[in-house]
């Protein structure tokens, strides 16, 4: 890792490399592999005979090749963004981010939580893991549990002097540890630069794997995870879990890659961010966050809203919000259009389009019945201030729609 050279550019905005720089090899790979999270332009005439990379969005780091590490920088600062995680992944509660000032760049930001991560899992391990009873199925050469006779009576036609039987067995090797082993295997794969974070990461997954499967795990199955007093405290550590394999590179196999990209996309961020946000200061109010809406009775066809605002006694929606990751001056009129659609399917008045920067033009319009309005989740200061001014224009609005 040392030796890889590091190319920096930010979030969304145009970064220019010589030619000379960068090979066109790996612009083409980069352009193939990534082309819908980094936009590549050649060198040309009229760019000056530069690359031009784009980031779509996405910030964190991408191994363009063996030797070389494509970092993408958050136009938001390094604080704010530490609060946006703890509010979409539910890290709030643990108290992971307390005491992280000092952190100045995404990077360490990944691999204090890792050491976090890491450490839990230890302890974990010393106090011994989660264990529960699993059926299993199997051939033995002795009766274990219950015979399945009729199994057991075709083996022995086939000549095999063996038991299929059906057991419990009392186990670690469940989904609550494997979702821990996958990702202490993954982790050094990021890169870790810290050796005291290395070496924590490699002593957890190796206290682990002795016991637990390593297989790929898939970020769904967390709802297979079912909370209770005797595992309570594996959920800050599948929260952390959750937030590394949620954005380490798809479809990765065991011991493929010593490097994996890591890039968090910030527009499903600030959505994430916005919905728990309101959820935890909006009182009496029920917020859904990527609200499924048919627009025809086979479900065929169908509207993904980002935030619905709903009566939870009546049942009333009460507005729909879509998140605009964008900091342009005027909105677009196909988003306009989209929103306006959204609240004309869920039969409401108002609409709103949420930005992250006061740099948007307000907007206050109205569609035949429906009013659409701007929000300012200001994300380029403290947030909790920036929720609050948020709140008091969404109370406002919402009281004199009703």
């Amino acid at each position: 890792m040392n030796d890889m050279k590091i190319f920096k550019i930010e979030e969304e905005t145009p970064s220019l490399i010589n030619e000379n720089d960068f090979d066109e090899a790996l612009a083409v790979s980069l352009h193939q592999r990534y082309g819908d999270r980094i936009s590549v332009d050649f060198p040309n005439p009229l760019n000056d005979h530069r690359y031009i990379l784009r980031s779509k969005g996405w910030v964190g780091q991408l191994p363009i090749s063996e030797d070389i590490m494509l970092h993408i920088l958050p136009k938001v600062p390094i604080a704010n963004l530490f609060r946006m995680l703890e509010y979409a992944y539910k890290l709030k509660p643990f108290h992971f981010l307390e005491g992280v000032t000092h952190i100045e760049a995404l990077s360490e930001l990944f691999e204090h939580l890792a050491s976090i991560l890491a450490r839990n899992v230890l302890d974990r391990v010393r106090k011994g893991l989660y264990r529960s009873y699993v059926e299993r199925e199997d051939a033995l050469p002795y009766l274990r549990g219950r015979v399945l006779f009729m199994p057991s009576l075709r083996s022995s036609a086939r000549g095999a002097l063996q038991l299929q039987c059906e057991y419990e067995e009392h186990t670690a090797d469940l989904i609550e540890n494997r979702i821990l082993a996958w990702t202490l295997f993954l982790l050094p794969k990021l890169g870790l630069k810290r050796e005291d974070v290395q070496r924590r990461v490699r002593q957890a997954f190796r206290a682990i794997c002795g016991i637990v499967g390593v297989t790929p795990i898939e970020p769904h199955e967390y709802g297979a995870v079912l909370y209770h007093r005797l595992n309570e405290d594996y959920r800050p550590m599948h929260a952390l879990c959750r937030f590394f394999l949620e954005h380490c590179g798809p479809g990765i196999q065991a011991g493929e890659h010593d490097f994996i990209p890591f890039l968090v996309n910030m527009p499903a961020l600030f959505e994430s961010f916005v919905a728990e946000w309101l959820r935890g200061n909006l009182e009496d109010i029920r917020v859904v966050e990527q609200y499924h809406a048919s627009l025809d009775p086979t479900g065929s066809f169908s509207f993904r809203i980002d935030l619905v605002l709903e009566d939870p006694t009546s049942g009333k929606i009460l507005a729909v919000m879509d998140t605009k990751y964008k900091r342009e001056d005027a909105p677009r009129e196909a988003d306009i259009q989209q929103v306006v659609a959204y609240a004309a399917r869920m039969n409401t008045r108002t609409a709103f389009l949420i930005y992250p920067s006061t740099a948007a033009r307000p907007v206050d319009l109205q569609a035949g019945k429906i009013c659409v309005r701007s929000l300012i989740f200001d994300i380029g200061v403290d947030p909790d201030e920036a929720g609050r001014v948020l709140l008091e224009r969404l109370k406002e609005v919402l009281a004199c729609d009703s």
